[in-house]
């Protein structure tokens, strides 16, 4: 077609017609500048958006997808072990003044001790686990005799021989020490006593060493500190009580929205919330503040999944190094979530607020459900928006560029531009025409050049005719000259999806195109 309107390939100079006179040749060329076939998808992943992603359903139909994700690891915020120190005596078990031949020797006795593991938050204490930390005692006498002791710890067991842990020492005469063990590998046993304490117990095992003439007195004393100092652990069992705090904190932006020139609704968008927990206790999601919002206004989630706690599961203590995976959908039926991105947001933003040990039985006590942790557990939650191409659009504007720089128009006598659009989209609307220089600004426009319209859209089937539609557009003056001398054409579409006026949604499915062919018609007036 370029040899037809230039006439670059004809080689006149080996021919000599000064003899033949010939009519002029007149006719039409049709000149293809180029096709484009744009989808829906096509359309919007020439958005500069990375975190956007386009799905395509079983069914055909395409979805948005946001996705988002954060994982839960301060176990400090479900139970914190402190250090832990607890004071105590032991009375003289006997009253000898200058002991005489018969009371000299070994004087043996014993006594039970409790010892309190307090818990911030009056948290409930079964087992911990130890992987670091050491117990000490620190000791004076007020015996005026050497007192050989054991203090057996027999609620901190080793874990490999089921031994309870033995602090032993001796203290002279009106004297002190100290005596460090280390807690790897051994576990404390705790129960809740009368008072409602974490509390372990012991068993002070004492000798006296009575020489002839010592004295031991009814007001004698063994006063002693147990310290647990730098413990931690691998697994703690307990109940953990209610407490509150932050599962996820994010915001998705989504410059989708930012791009996108035009007005977008979606009939059924839906957030869902993904949680797989191996924290050993169950949780409650506040999503009271969730919300979206854009430059100039925002928009709140309410309805019934706000209104009570969402439910999320966990392990029971026999399922230590498991996890449950549970889900909450946000959709119309529970939201008001089409609200939320009527208002075409930049940002979703999802403050997620958990409380443990929630309960969605109202026959459940939760302090039967007892709780653990151990140094692996994690809340790790997934939150997807999906925005399903069930939509309302209005005046959607994008753009395909065609090059000229291969063509020469050097021989037409008149010119029109054939538009041909082969519609299968469920969406009407017009093109205008632009002449572009080569530093891409508009040196010449044309509105309204075409209009396409939808093909009608079968209730419960897919859109399987196009619409077809050709136009004609005449050159001249300055559209002449710019098709002459620009190197590129634009084409702007700006699109309304069928039926919009009367509120109407309609479904986008993978297949439906919108094909525009443009092309050149020339006429020409050749002198031969």
């Amino acid at each position: 077609m370029t040899v037809l309107l230039s006439l670059s390939q004809c080689h006149t100079n080996e021919i000599d017609f000064s003899d033949i006179e010939l009519p002029n040749y007149t006719g039409e060329v049709v000149v293809p500048l180029g096709t484009a076939t744009y989808t829906v998808a096509d359309l919007l992943t020439d958005l500069e958006d990375e975190s956007l992603e386009i799905d395509t359903a079983q069914s055909g139909l395409l979805s948005l997808i946001y996705r988002d994700t954060t994982t839960f690891t301060n176990t400090d915020e479900v139970i914190v072990i402190n250090d832990v120190s607890n004071n105590g005596f032991i009375d003289s078990p006997v009253e000898i003044i200058g002991a005489t031949p018969s009371e000299v020797g070994d004087v043996e006795f014993t006594q039970d001790l409790e010892f309190l593991y307090p818990i911030d938050g009056g948290d409930q204490l079964d087992s911990i686990n130890y992987s670091m930390g050491q117990i000490t005692i620190t000791y004076e006498s007020d015996f005026d005799v050497p007192l050989s002791f054991s203090m057996v710890i027999d609620d901190i067991i080793d874990r490999a021989t089921g031994n309870p842990l033995v602090l032993t020492g001796i203290a002279a005469p009106n004297g002190s020490g100290n005596q460090s063990q280390s807690l790897v590998n051994h576990k404390t046993i705790a129960r809740q006593n009368n008072s409602n304490e974490n509390s372990f117990t012991g068993t002070f095992l004492g000798t006296l060493d009575v020489g002839a003439g010592d004295n031991v007195y009814t007001t004698d004393q063994f006063r002693y500190t147990i310290d647990i100092t730098g413990a931690d652990f691998e697994t703690i069992y307990g109940y953990f009580g209610e407490k509150n705090y932050d599962l996820f904190d994010q915001s998705i932006a989504m410059d989708f929205f930012d791009q996108l020139d035009g007005e977008i609704k979606f009939s059924s968008p839906e957030v869902r919330i993904i949680v797989d927990n191996s924290f050993g206790l169950t949780m409650g999601l506040n999503l009271s503040n969730i919300s979206t919002s854009n430059a100039n206004s925002s928009q709140t989630l309410t309805g019934s999944v706000t209104e009570q706690l969402q439910f999320i599961n966990g392990p029971d203590i026999y399922s230590v190094g498991s996890s449950r995976t549970s889900s909450v959908r946000i959709n119309n039926t529970n939201s008001n979530i089409a609200d939320l991105f009527s208002i075409s947001p930049n940002m979703v933003n999802l403050t997620i607020n958990a409380q443990s040990n929630y309960s969605n039985s109202p026959n459940r006590v939760p302090e039967d459900d007892r709780n653990f942790t151990d140094q692996n557990s994690t809340a790790s939650t997934i939150v997807e928006v999906e925005l399903p191409l069930n939509l309302q659009l209005r005046q959607l504007t994008r753009h395909i560029d065609y090059s000229l720089s291969d063509f020469s128009f050097d021989q037409a006598d008149t010119i029109n531009l054939r538009i041909k659009t082969n519609n299968r989209l469920p969406m009407s609307g017009t093109l205008d025409l632009q002449f572009l220089d080569a530093d891409s600004a508009v040196v010449y426009e044309s509105k309204n050049v075409s209009i396409f319209t939808s093909p009608e859209v079968p209730a419960g089937s897919n859109i399987n005719e196009p619409v077809v539609n050709i136009d004609f557009i005449p050159l001249f003056g300055e559209g002449l000259d710019a098709l002459f001398n620009q190197p590129t054409i634009r084409i702007v579409i700006h699109v309304d999806s069928y039926d919009v006026e009367n509120d109407t949604y309609v479904k986008i499915f993978a297949d439906y195109a919108l094909e525009i062919l443009l092309g050149v018609e020339a006429t020409l007036d050749v002198e031969l």
